[in-house]
């Protein structure tokens, strides 16, 4: 890959100067080069897309001082800038030059000495006010594509994430590093909560990161549309397509949401999508014919391996594996149960680990994902798919499925998170035929069913007729639904321009004799999913039987064509099949035996002791007194000895002559 340097001298002069001589340099820097790049300054402003081709790059010398910690190296750059204060305001944006110059001195803040072709392509278009669909693998550096931005434009750049702890991450992150943003969400009350809302409505250029349920919230869009939108970023937007219709239902009301905030460009970025799910993102999003800027979700330093086994059998593979295999490593299960039996199996072999699911306290999940992420630990994590949107581990040495997931789009987006340094790591698959039946329940449950949508369209319509106008949980009440289900429902109903809700209030925006019939036609979307699921699950059955090179069967699943083999899976490797003392029962380790058996003697004598402490106390202090008597005593006994030993004896005090003789 060709790549595309520009070099730039330090300069003291005024934003609006510095903007203009970067320009300039670039320009100068792409003529001196036109050698081994054929660009010239025209070929700059005719088609960008023709630096998907190119990398940017900083120069050796300002690389070399990249090479310290990322607080250092943004205050490095922005001296070296002549820019003591972030954001980089304000900058020319009319040229592509003019974007690229203001590109690199953001990447350079943010300690990135170098961005990929995909990084450059995206934030360009968004700069020049293009929707964009990024489909990029995990581990690609997806979140400088709003990041960067948000020091370039000029009002606030809004961020959509699903998950705190991936807010917190980066929030915390960008902190060090000086750059201007707000955190809003759930956990953000009182007094905390209100200096946010307060200074972005004074509309400054800053990152604003939220959730879909806080985006709804009338006190966050309320001071958001005061403020005004540079970009609205949707993180890990697959999410639309797998959590929104049921899981998490404000995920389907972020494009009307994001309409009432006013048009700003949209950003979608996620690691997996087929051509379903990109259309369900754009559809949902409400994006307005996008550039869809996407990449193989395969990265060729991952090594795909799948085991048939029995759920007999797959205790033992496992507990064999996870002492084989370098660690820290990742280990997924379908539910808690699975969670908690697999982290005590590992703790009794010995394997440093923790567990990660949704039934565990807040305080206990986060200690747990502390631990795990220290740089330098190498342990394991147990965990249900809860755990791992956003984690910027690069050291992992393996992900392992403990059962087949419930489709190939969430199999590569959570095998996807090993490996990120570039090292070679595992992506192993315990796979059954039985494993389907335990995702069939799961989705059973989660799924809304079209009799649940029949229900809501009788209530809607018996509101209506009497004019009346329903809460949340005053329908779901009269509609014999949950409040969730119900959200959900009425998030779907929305997107049809047949309701028009919030919590407090939900409107009917039809008549209401229309209202039930069309609410029944919309049922058929709900046979859709259910249809769609079951071919993942087939996609997925199809993966683990499949005879030839794994990483291409993921290629073309995912769209692609003319490739070749990975070289790395068991297919290629012609991995034979496993000898059956690899089956066969695992005694633990007698380093973990002898742990197991001090521990437990430990607590019995622990808890024998602390019951008897209070009774024995004054016994033992009576012992102590005893013990302590003796002791004084024999010095005693020996001193009187030693005493009369040296005082004269009767016969001495007869012979010695006394003063009156």
């Amino acid at each position: 890959m060709r790549e595309r340097k520009l070099s730039e001298q330090t300069s003291n002069g005024s934003p609006e100067q510095d903007s203009k001589g970067a320009a300039a340099r670039s320009d100068r820097a792409a003529a001196s080069s036109s050698e081994d790049l054929a660009l010239a300054d025209a070929s700059l402003e005719e088609d960008a897309a023709a630096w998907s081709a190119h990398s940017l790059e900083l120069d050796e010398e300002e690389a070399g001082a990249i090479e310290s910690s990322a607080a250092e190296t943004a205050c490095d750059a922005r001296a070296a800038l002549g820019r003591p204060n972030l954001p980089l305001r304000p900058v020319s944006l009319a040229t592509q030059a003019d974007r690229l110059a203001a590109m690199r001195a953001a990447a350079s803040c943010l300690g990135i000495s170098q961005l990929y072709p995909e990084q450059v392509e995206v934030i360009d278009a968004v700069l020049n006010g293009t929707d964009v669909l990024m489909v990029l693998p995990t581990g690609f550096g997806k979140s400088a594509c709003y990041q960067i931005p948000s020091l370039i434009l000029d009002k606030p750049v809004l961020v959509i994430s699903p998950l705190l702890a991936l807010m917190r991450d980066q929030y915390e992150k960008l902190l060090k590093l000086g750059v201007p943003c707000i955190r809003l969400d759930g956990t953000i009350r009182g007094k905390k909560r209100e200096e946010a809302l307060n200074r972005i409505r004074t509309g400054e250029p800053v990152l604003v990161m939220t959730t879909p349920e806080t985006l709804g919230a009338a006190d966050a869009s309320g001071a958001l549309i005061q403020s005004g939108l540079s970009l609205a970023a949707v993180d890990e937007a697959h999410c639309i397509s797998e959590w929104g219709y049921d899981f998490r239902p404000a995920y389907l009301q972020i494009g009307e949401r994001l309409r009432t905030l006013g048009r700003a460009p949209v950003l979608a970025l996620t690691a997996t999508a087929t051509e379903k799910v990109r259309s369900a993102i754009q559809r949902f999003v409400g994006m307005d014919d996008p550039r869809i800027v996407a990449s193989s979700p395969h990265r060729s330093n991952l090594a795909f391996d799948v085991l048939q086994c029995s759920s007999g059998a797959r205790h033992r593979a496992l507990a064999r594996l996870a002492l084989r295999v370098r660690r820290p490593g990742i280990i997924y299960c379908s539910t808690t149960r699975e969670v908690d039996e697999i982290h005590a199996v590992l703790q009794r072999f010995g394997v440093p680990s923790h567990r990660y699911h949704g039934k565990m306290s807040s305080s206990e999940r986060s200690k747990n994902q502390d631990a795990f992420m220290q740089r330098g630990r190498r342990t394991v994590m147990v965990a249900t798919n809860a755990f791992g949107l956003g984690i910027d581990k690069p050291d992992i040495r393996y992900v392992m499925h403990y059962q087949a997931p419930a489709s190939l789009e969430q199999y590569v987006q959570e095998a996807g998170r090993a490996g990120r340094d570039g090292r070679r790591a595992n992506c192993i698959m315990l796979y059954s035929p039985e494993d389907r039946a335990i995702h069939e329940a799961l989705l059973a449950r989660s799924r809304v069913r079209p009799e649940q949508l029949y229900k809501l369209g009788t209530a809607l319509a018996a509101w209506a007729s009497e004019e009346k106008v329903p809460n949340l949980e005053s329908l779901a009440l009269s509609a014999e639904l949950g409040t969730r289900t119900t959200g959900a429902l009425l998030a779907l109903l929305e997107e049809a321009t047949l309701v028009r809700w919030d919590a407090a209030a939900v409107y009917v925006t039809v008549p209401a004799n229309e209202i039930e019939a069309r609410s029944r036609e919309l049922a058929g979307q709900f046979e859709t999913l259910r249809t769609q699921d079951a071919r993942r699950l087939d996609a997925v059955a199809a993966y683990a039987m499949h005879e030839d090179c794994r990483a291409c069967f993921l290629r073309e699943y995912f769209g692609e064509s003319e490739m070749d083999g990975c070289g790395m899976c068991d297919r290629c490797r012609g991995q034979e099949d496993r000898p059956e003392s690899f089956w066969e029962p695992l005694a633990p380790p007698k380093v973990a035996k002898d742990r197991d058996r001090k521990r437990r003697s430990t607590r019995g004598r622990t808890s024998r002791g602390a019951s008897r402490r209070s009774e024995d106390k004054p016994a033992k202090e009576a012992k102590s007194g005893r013990r302590r008597g003796r002791r004084r005593g024999s010095r005693g006994r020996r001193g009187r000895r030693s005493t009369r030993r040296s005082e004269p004896t009767p016969s001495d005090s007869t012979n010695r002559p006394t003063p009156s003789s």
